[in-house]
């Protein structure tokens, strides 16, 4: 079945209040809004209290402090979580979480996330790393870089050359008020972005 047809036809076919209680659970995945940092506290409660299954996918990645380069997890959409559960008998529990702050909706409707979406996130987490992504950290020719080890730790420079057999590449950075180019151990610098997903079009990201 071509995937813009079903997300249409789920979409347009969702109508909880037509749904009969003491029916069947009709368990569909919902995108929740969750407080900042309030992430591990709505899924306690969702999973333990309320018994939602909870899907919170995460990325971990290097970043660039003053101290080198430190590994750090972050949810992968901040602030949003998705929670599987039976709409007509759950939603009100499930709005009055700790810790959620709304079941997303448009135009004044609740529409359920696609299962084929939940499904290619989940497949992307490789098996037995929970829900967390980890993205190796990769550095290519013309890419913004900080440098995190030797003596020019904390510029940022522009990879000019990559040396992969000698495991180093070149990169232009600005030292003592002059723009200068030198050689680096290719493991010194990290991409000078803050999150892997910075510069992604909001667009791209749904």
């Amino acid at each position: 079945m071509d995937r813009n047809r079903e997300v249409s036809t789920e979409s347009r076919h969702f109508e909880p209040s037509q749904m009969e209680e003491g029916g069947e659970l009709d368990l569909r995945w919902f995108c929740l809004r969750v407080a900042p940092k309030q992430e591990h506290v709505a899924i306690a409660h969702l999973r333990k209290v309320y018994q939602v299954g909870v899907f919170c996918p995460r990325l971990r990645f290097q970043k660039a402090t003053r101290t080198g380069r430190r590994w750090y997890v972050e949810a992968l959409f901040p602030s949003y979580l998705f929670g599987k559960f039976d709409y007509l008998t759950q939603h009100r529990a499930v709005h009055y979480c700790p810790g959620v702050s709304s079941i997303v909706h448009f135009g004044g409707k609740v529409i359920p996330v696609p299962a084929h979406a939940i499904q290619d996130l989940l497949a992307a987490v490789p098996e037995g790393a929970g829900e967390t992504i980890t993205i190796q950290p990769e550095v290519s020719l013309g890419q913004e870089v900080q440098v995190v080890e030797g003596a020019f730790a904390g510029l940022r420079a522009v990879v000019t050359r990559m040396m992969p057999a000698r495991q180093r590449v070149a990169v232009l950075l600005e030292f003592l008020g002059r723009m200068s180019e030198t050689e680096v151990p290719i493991g010194s610098v990290l991409s000078a972005v803050r999150h892997p997903m910075e510069g992604v079009p909001k667009g791209a990201r749904r």
